[in-house]
């Protein structure tokens, strides 16, 4: 008995360095107070798709006063590759680098603390436009090289910075607070469409939307992902009709029956 009892201990301290998998798509990922480069979530997309255009969203909702202390910059998304470990970068305090650090857009505006803020970045390689958003509005925007691509098959980490793929955590790059609905289209959407998907609010799942054929990156991908360390998943109180939010405006379509079809709960 003292035997099983040990290796049950045992077991447990180690399931603490190990990843884990929550599997939860209504559930917000959470990333402690106490900073820890062991606190983060990998998976390996592969972002073939999305190698000439692509938007990155997510809802965010920090812990930290990273405005105040200049040397910590948190990094909630980071997507690696050979020789580039900005790829693709997006920091609490917005600014947001695409193919290295020499291709930045930032704003002065700062995201509140305990508060959900949605961010996007949109890049599309045939016009090398790209531009920043938060809360739906446009707040930057810029260009990157001329015939530049996103290199697919790399590493996407939550929570961390990456000096190199998969790794090479910093403390003071860690992410203290919440992420939720975190996902990568192979699409630059318009300001237009971003608007209307801030508008559709938190719980819009963009898989069950028009926009289900262009996703890279779902947040049940990344809810499927491994977990690391003490970041935990916490119930969202979602209902399904919140996402109708998202066709405020449009007119009946094909998609909008389906989308009902799909949700509409049997007699």
């Amino acid at each position: 008995m003292v035997m099983i009892l040990v290796l049950l201990l045992l077991s447990c301290s180690i399931a603490v360095t190990e990843a884990y998998k929550p599997m939860y798509r209504t559930h917000t990922a959470i990333f402690p107070r106490a900073v820890s480069i062991y606190n983060y979530i990998q998976l390996h997309p592969d972002m073939s798709r999305a190698s000439d255009a692509l938007t990155v969203c997510s809802w965010i909702k920090p812990y930290a006063l990273t405005q105040k202390d200049p040397n910590y910059e948190p990094y909630w998304l980071s997507y690696a590759v050979p020789g580039e470990q900005n790829e693709i970068t997006m920091t609490e305090k917005i600014e947001m680098w695409l193919f290295g650090t020499g291709n930045s857009l930032s704003t002065s505006e700062i995201i509140p603390l305990n508060e959900w803020t949605h961010l996007c970045q949109t890049w599309d390689a045939l016009s090398s436009l790209r531009a920043l958003y938060i809360n739906g509005k446009k707040v930057a925007s810029g260009t990157t090289p001329f015939g530049r691509k996103l290199i697919p098959k790399g590493t996407l980490v939550l929570g961390q910075e990456q000096t190199h793929m998969g790794g090479g955590f910093y403390t003071g790059n860690s992410y203290a607070g919440e992420l939720f609905g975190t996902h990568i289209l192979s699409v630059a959407l318009s300001k237009e469409e971003v608007a209307r998907i801030y508008r559709a609010g938190l719980c819009f799942d963009v898989t069950q939307s028009v926009y289900s054929e262009d996703v890279e990156v779902s947040w049940g991908d990344i809810m499927g992902a491994d977990w690391y360390g003490n970041v935990a998943a916490e119930p969202m109180e979602c209902d399904a009709w919140d996402n109708l939010r998202a066709f405020v405006g449009q007119e009946i379509t094909d998609e909008f029956i389906d989308y009902l079809k799909l949700h509409s709960t049997p007699k």
